[in-house]
């Protein structure tokens, strides 16, 4: 292909170089900014992520592929064609927050994987694969004055270092600071002016082009910048590589009655739920039965929270005088509990760490340490390997006892994951009780507290009966036996838990659809930012 058309004047190949760099960041904020739109509408489960990196290497399969066939091309018309690729791919980036949003305002109300995969292939296939088609293509024009193999492997190199970059200030600065919308537009922008500069600068109308394909993008920015509504109050929106945390206040009818409530959504899952004017009263049923267990700690009592979130179990912790330690992977969440939730020293006592690597590295000794770091359809595999619960031996006083919040099902194929869990604290060497929210339900919170010693019934530490909760009585009443078959148990090379709760994960979801996020889409709350 060398030389087949000598009057058309060779682009320089910096400017090619250039051009492979930005479309290799363009990717890289593509991909991210899919998942991250994601999260709000489907979740951030494994499901999600294996999903976009599914899409996205598809989409680039595709684009080599078409990219390759179209480098045979004569030189001209590829330049062309690059042009018109790059064009449209950019505007599509420029524009996905705002067509994203509009396709999963409609898949959210399909089945959970349906529209996962139908969202990705409608708004992140499309310009991952046109910048697919890119690197052959630019380096099809770079053999013309080199090697095949040698501007093979520069384009692909030039191109990935782009996407390292762009990965790195994305993901740790950007998303952190701007959202996800703002970087984009600047990217897509970016990826759209060099087009024109190094492939076409005679086209100046493109610029009036990029000027309404940006306009819609910028509305989108400042609408979602603009968040009370009529019905909910957004105290707090914040994205980031941890997920989207939102804190709103909004009014809850109950019984009849009307309070106003404050929660703390991450990717949309309630983690906190408080009455507004009385952070100690949670709308989250669990929360009866750690007050039960915390409420029984002797004076002096030394705890590990694994999993701050909003702070209401670490809140029951300083209300009993507990002394406690948190650990909490998304640094945000410390200085919102004492912000918005009435926390006094959730920043001081807490160790921004994954949960894990704490428990591997901490040489302290407690009383009782809690697990509360599972979150809708973020499920954490490694804190409930058998692994983990050996290494939490050597943090537990003699006396000491485990509290670990679950959810799902008591038996059934759907309660597997329950009975996975219980078998694992029991061949780790404790002795366990599993617990039930609501006595003879299928859908309810489970509940396990493990001691080393012999004793584990704490029949006088009662449940808190109030008229939002409407059971009470020793902990005792709420004791409940697995019904599932299964031997198995979670460790470190069999992680399977997220399998297990996938039929949880989906109803938890639709549950979700039906009762709050049609009323968040009717209310115009901004699912990202």
């Amino acid at each position: 292909m060398k030389n087949e058309n000598k009057s058309v004047k060779p682009i320089p190949q910096q400017l090619l170089l250039a051009l492979s760099f930005v479309e290799g960041a363009c990717v890289m904020v593509a991909e991210l900014a899919g998942g991250k739109m994601l999260a709000p509408f489907f979740g951030s489960s494994l499901y999600v992520w294996a999903s976009t990196l599914a899409i996205t290497l598809g989409a680039l399969t595709l684009g080599y592929y078409i990219g390759g066939e179209w480098s045979k091309l004569e030189q001209d018309k590829r330049k062309k064609r690059l042009f018109m690729v790059i064009t449209i791919a950019s505007a599509m980036v420029i524009i996905m927050p705002v067509w994203a949003n509009m396709i999963m305002s409609k898949t959210i109300e399909m089945s959970f994987l349906s529209g996962m995969i139908l969202s990705q292939i409608l708004f992140l296939l499309p310009p991952i694969m046109g910048m697919g088609i890119v690197s052959p293509m630019i380096i099809s024009l770079l053999a013309e004055t080199r090697e095949s193999g040698k501007a093979a492997g520069l384009v692909y190199a030039i191109s990935t270092f782009g996407g390292v970059l762009a990965t790195l200030l994305t993901g740790f600065w950007l998303v952190p600071i701007l959202g996800i919308a703002i970087p984009c537009v600047v990217i897509g922008t970016m990826l759209f002016l060099l087009n024109i500069y190094v492939l076409r600068p005679q086209k100046k109308t493109a610029i009036a082009g990029l000027v309404a394909i940006i306009i819609p993008s910028a509305m989108f920015i400042y609408n979602t910048r603009h968040t009370d509504t009529d019905k909910y109050d957004v105290l707090y929106h914040s994205e980031g590589m941890l997920g989207q945390v939102k804190v709103m206040d909004f009014p809850y009818s109950l019984k009849g009655q009307v309070m106003k409530t404050r929660c703390m959504l991450v990717n949309h899952n309630w983690q906190t739920w408080v009455k507004t004017e009385d952070a100690n009263f949670s709308m989250l049923f669990y929360t009866r039965f750690s007050k039960a267990i915390i409420s029984t700690m002797p004076k002096d009592s030394k705890a590990l929270l694994i999993g701050l979130g909003g702070g209401t179990v670490a809140k029951q912790l300083e209300n009993h005088n507990v002394d406690y330690d948190a650990v909490e992977i998304d640094g945000r969440l410390p200085e919102i509990a004492e912000r918005f939730f009435g926390l006094e020293h959730a920043v001081d006592n807490t160790t921004i760490d994954d949960g894990r690597h704490y428990v591997n590295v901490c040489k302290k000794k407690y009383d009782l340490i809690i697990l509360d770091a599972l979150l809708g359809d973020s499920v954490p595999s490694h804190l409930l390997s058998l692994e983990c619960f050996n290494k939490l031996k050597d943090l537990l006083n003699p006396d000491g006892k485990i509290f670990i919040e679950f959810d799902g099902y008591e038996d059934g194929s759907e309660g597997v994951a329950q009975q996975l869990l219980y078998n694992t604290i029991v061949k780790a060497g404790y002795k366990c009780q599993p617990y039930t929210s609501f006595p003879g339900h299928t859908k309810t919170d489970i509940m396990y507290v493990a001691t080393l010693g012999e004793s584990n019934h704490y029949d006088t530490a009662q449940v808190v009966g109030d008229f939002y909760y409407p059971l009470s009585g020793p902990l005792s009443n709420f004791e409940t036996v697995l019904n599932t078959t299964t031997t198995a148990f979670i460790s470190d090379d069999y992680p399977v838990v997220d399998f297990y709760l996938k039929e949880r994960v989906a109803g938890f979801r639709r549950d979700y659809t039906l009762k709050y996020y049609e009323d968040f889409l009717f209310e115009g709350v901004p699912f990202y930012k």
